[in-house]
């Protein structure tokens, strides 16, 4: 008999790592700290190897099954080429992203800039030199450097050579550290945000839109701090206890696990307003242009423009807001906020505890920070000469 979804789901760390059998060689290794993997193992020049098709639950059974069936078809020679790898590779690789643009990218890389050079060569006659030229013709480009996309193909080709050695196909390879002859890539700028000072008179504008939706949602991002492709999607039905939570589906969320949000008498008040206005769609935040899709994210940015806070204030800079105050001004334990920002978790054990933890202090968190937003705004200034 082989696995379930559910019994794979369901599989509890121990305190030694162990295995699920599948079937066919292939097995669940499950580690003592929560990370679950699909594993086999296979024979190469009378050694036994171990064969990582990818993590739980990025890859699932089905998409496992495939991966391994995929492997054990793979001729087992010393002459196959650059290119037969990169194929190989890739359908292991793509079935695990759950983006599609990103799939895209990832083939597209190799299928412009790898194979013309080295497709056809056999991989165990690759010598690293002819990597660098590769990489670097990448990165001088046609119409100016394109230092990001080089280092995209350095390490896609460095993934296809270990995957080779993963497959006993080649011993070692000269790929590792690929990237180093690149220049480095730019340190991404964070995204603008005010100052927790400034908090009020941007509030104050946003009650002065004249768009109600686009109005609206952004009071709603002020509220939540939800990431803006969390709540662009929000819908209807995903709030619970007459609209006191709102469950996003892991679908939306950028480390792939539902997430709570309980929902303030302020950002309950919003969303109040909000049902005349989208409430027979499914989408609570639906664009006022396009019927039936939602509010795009440039609604959100071009509308902190209008308001005069180019360069000053991003959608996602409430993020960094309510990061800001809640650390400094709070009192709530850094371990609460981080769990309502949903950072993603990087002890797999703590994560999967921490998802129902907290829930009681979160509630009274997200009261806090509603009451500190409309404080700061009744505080303003321009309101008071109004």
């Amino acid at each position: 008999m082989g696995l379930t979804a559910r019994a794979v789901e369901q599989a509890k760390p121990r305190e030694r790592a162990y295995k699920l059998a599948d079937g066919g060689g292939l097995y669940l290794f499950v580690a003592p700290t929560g990370l679950k993997s699909w594993r086999a193992n296979y024979q190469h020049l009378g050694k036994q190897r171990t064969r990582t098709y990818g993590r739980w639950p990025a890859m699932s059974l089905s998409q496992a099954r495939q991966a391994h069936q995929g492997a054990k078809a793979e001729p087992q020679t010393s002459v196959q080429t650059f290119k037969s790898v990169a194929e190989a590779w890739l359908a292991v690789k793509l079935p695990s992203l759950t983006n599609p643009k990103h799939r895209d990218q990832v083939q597209s890389t190799l299928e412009q800039f790898v194979f013309p050079a080295i497709g056809a060569e056999p991989i165990n006659a690759i010598v690293r030199p002819r990597l660098v030229e590769i990489v670097q013709a990448v990165q001088a480009g046609r119409k100016g450097p394109r230092v990001e996309t080089a280092h995209r193909v350095a390490g896609r080709i460095t993934a296809v050579f270990d995957h080779a050695v993963d497959m006993g196909i080649i011993e070692q390879h000269g790929a590792a550290g690929l990237a180093r002859v690149l220049q480095p890539r730019k340190v991404k700028k964070p995204m603008a945000s005010i100052r927790p000072e400034g908090t009020g008179e941007l509030l104050q504008a946003i009650d002065t839109y004249d768009e109600p939706v686009t109005r609206l949602a952004l009071q709603l991002l002020a509220y939540t701090f939800a990431r803006v492709g969390e709540l662009r999607g929000m819908r209807w039905d995903e709030l619970r206890e007459d609209g006191a939570v709102w469950v996003v589906p892991e679908a939306r969320m950028k480390a792939k696990l539902p997430h709570v949000v309980p929902l303030s008498r302020q950002a309950r008040a919003v969303l109040e307003q909000l049902k005349p206005l989208t409430g027979r769609s499914e989408l609570v935040l639906e664009s006022p242009i396009k019927p039936g899709r939602p509010m795009s994210e440039n609604t959100f940015l071009f509308a902190l423009y209008r308001l005069g806070y180019r360069g000053i204030m991003t959608a996602h800079g409430f993020r960094a807001l309510a990061s800001t105050v809640l650390n400094e001004r709070s009192g709530f334990p850094h371990d609460v906020i981080e769990r309502q920002l949903a950072h993603k978790e990087t002890d797999a054990v703590r994560a999967a505890y921490n998802r129902a933890e907290y829930l009681t202090q979160r509630r009274e968190l997200m009261a806090w920070w509603a009451d500190w937003l409309d404080a700061q705004r009744l505080a303003d200034p321009r309101r008071a000469s109004a």
